[in-house]
């Protein structure tokens, strides 16, 4: 049986290697000697990459998981070789077909890549190295969290683990090595999902350690440390040790000192700004709900170690994600100190904040109402009720957290509008912040509003209008009045924005006349999507990026293309900024004349 399986595995193998010999072949006969092959239109190029690299990853994984057997099978000393046939003949197979199959397809890639640049270039060639990295990155971290905790004696010996690790750092590093060619913007999305891993990692090791340090500390979590209760705090630490390890590789070697584009602006504010800081809230929200509730609410647990049983997971997690908050505002704040005020990253943060901190006191004011509705539909002291008096701490608790970040955000954007109109008016991300919030106000307001009056007709109908139904619709009545309030304030300042707008701005309101056209700006040379976007903001321009064929060189600065642009005169502008000093030229098209 064995051996029928590896002639069919290595048949396979041979018919593969075939039919890649004869590309080859067909391909060296279509060019000169020492020619690049060129790729003609309709060709099939993408045809063949798909393939190809679908071919490479499918072998490269099935390679690494027979080596990773292997390898744990010899580590292992407590065990034969032939133990379980049938997994020791896959094994085998996947190692001694896979790998040098892969081996054959790799190293005509390469050559590949060496005689046609453009396959470096090309859709394939970054999706295999994105999806090589992410999978054997996510691997070798599983694989060196388990080693860790073995090193540190917090759980037995396992020979898997160590294999792993070794087999998938690997292949991580070589895939990291083999991509060094490659334009760094085509990798920029796996440095980036290179570093979210690493960050969440980290910060849920970290959350962890300080949640089981807590335990250790107060008695909360059982046994102290010298009882032997150590393996949860060593499990934490080897967690966020891996876990900073990519994040320091991936983000402070990399992304961080990499161009500032829309991918890495969404990992920063989204995940970094507004995912700590919403962490933050909500666990600080549980632990001060529970902390009143123990103090002048009604607790189901009888003693304290009970009742807060919880709170070292709380804890760990407001510290991690105030952490996680501060870094990546300062790593905004070291980004935007910029001549001329505010920039698009800074309402793009104050805003977030501004929804989160409103998200926050939003649910407590839904929570207040719906409290008090019952309580009324109980025609009892709101005080006496223990759901009712937890109900409304829980919701006191989020007005305390959310009304402050709301109010401090809101009110700083407010001031720059006043201070200086026009930009704030103008931006995109205050628009974009005033109708999200209004229509997602609005269309919950619309369903709250049907749902209630769903359940008082199915009541009136049954005859059975009374108190139980006041109870019914609490959280309807709640999410109504809340929601209605919510849209109606932010429709209010949306439409005193387009109003004050088109005072400022004749020409932008509703009907009015066309604005004139914009002149256009095109660069020849490097130039990344940032510095499209602040070029274009400051020169008022529509700006295109042209590729040279000229070389590399020193690019130049987004103020040096500022200044070329407003030296040149009126109408389109080219400019040559090959050589890194920026040269504009007004040009005329043919239809501008």
């Amino acid at each position: 049986m064995i051996l029928s399986l590896i002639s069919s595995l290595l048949t396979l193998g041979v018919v593969v290697g075939a039919v890649v010999l004869v590309v080859v072949l067909v391909r060296r006969r279509g060019s000169g000697p020492g020619q690049a092959p060129v790729q003609a239109p309709g060709s099939g190029a993408g045809v063949r990459r798909f393939f190809q690299y679908l071919l490479l990853v499918g072998l490269l994984l099935a390679a690494a998981s027979g080596v990773t057997g292997l390898l744990g099978r010899l580590l292992d000393t407590g065990r034969t070789l032939a133990t379980d046939d049938a997994t020791l003949a896959l094994q085998l197979a996947l190692a001694l077909v896979a790998l040098p199959l892969w081996g054959l397809l790799a190293w005509w890639t390469a050559r590949r890549a060496a005689a046609d640049p453009s396959e470096l270039r090309s859709a394939g060639w970054t999706a295999y190295l994105t999806i090589v990295g992410l999978v054997s990155l996510v691997t070798a971290m599983v694989g060196w969290y388990q080693t860790l905790t073995i090193a540190v004696g917090a759980q037995p010996f396992r020979s898997g683990a160590v294999a792993l690790a070794v087999v998938w750092t690997l292949v991580w590093a070589g895939h990291r090595w083999w991509g060094r060619p490659t334009p760094q913007e085509q990798l920029r999305p796996l440095v980036l999902l290179g570093a979210l891993a690493g960050l969440l990692t980290a910060a849920a090791g970290l959350a962890d350690l300080v949640a089981r340090t807590t335990e250790e500390l107060t008695g909360l979590g059982g046994d102290p440390i010298v009882g032997g209760g150590a393996d949860p705090l060593l499990r934490a630490a080897a967690l966020a040790a891996v876990g900073t390890a990519v994040w320091a590789v991936y983000w402070l070697r990399d992304a961080s000192r990499g161009p500032r584009g829309t991918a890495w602006l969404t990992l920063v504010l989204l995940v970094g700004v507004g995912g700590g800081l919403l962490a933050a809230i909500s666990a600080l929200s549980v632990l001060g709900y529970d902390v009143l509730v123990w103090l002048v609410g009604e607790p189901r647990a009888a003693t304290a170690a009970e009742h807060f049983a919880d709170a070292p997971d709380e804890l760990g997690t407001v510290v991690v994600g105030l952490l996680v908050w501060w870094y990546h505002r300062a790593v905004l704040d070291a980004g935007r100190r910029v001549p001329g005020g505010r920039t698009e990253v800074r309402r793009v943060y104050e805003y977030v904040m501004a929804a989160v901190g409103l998200l926050a006191a939003s649910s407590g004011l839904v929570m207040i109402l719906v409290t008090l509705v019952e309580a009324i539909a109980a025609r009892g002291d709101l005080v006496v009720g223990g759901s009712a008096l937890n109900a409304l701490l829980a919701a006191l608790v989020l007005l305390a957290v959310g009304i402050p970040v709301w109010l401090w955000h809101w009110r700083l954007a407010q001031g720059a509008r006043r201070s200086d109109p026009a930009p704030e008016l103008r931006s995109v991300t205050r628009r974009t912040y005033l109708l999200v919030l209004f229509g997602v106000a609005f269309v919950a307001a619309v369903v709250a509003l049907i749902t209630l009056a769903y359940l008082v007709l199915e009541d009136a109908l049954a005859g059975s209008l009374d108190t139980e139904t006041m109870r019914r619709i609490r959280f309807a009545l709640g999410i109504l009045v809340t929601t209605s309030l919510l849209s109606a304030y932010h429709w209010t300042v949306f439409r005193s924005d387009r109003q004050d707008l088109a005072a400022i701005e004749p020409g932008t309101g509703t009907g009015a006349a066309p604005q004139p056209v914009r002149r256009t700006v095109v660069v020849v040379g490097e130039l990344d999507a940032a510095g499209r976007a602040e070029l274009a903001a400051r020169a008022g321009a529509i700006v295109q990026v042209w590729r040279s064929d000229a070389g590399p060189g020193v690019p130049p600065t987004v103020d040096q293309l500022a200044a070329a642009v407003e030296g040149a005169p009126e109408g389109d502008v080219l400019v040559l900024a090959v050589d890194g000093q920026p040269r504009a030229l007004t040009v005329h098209p043919p239809d501008r004349r």
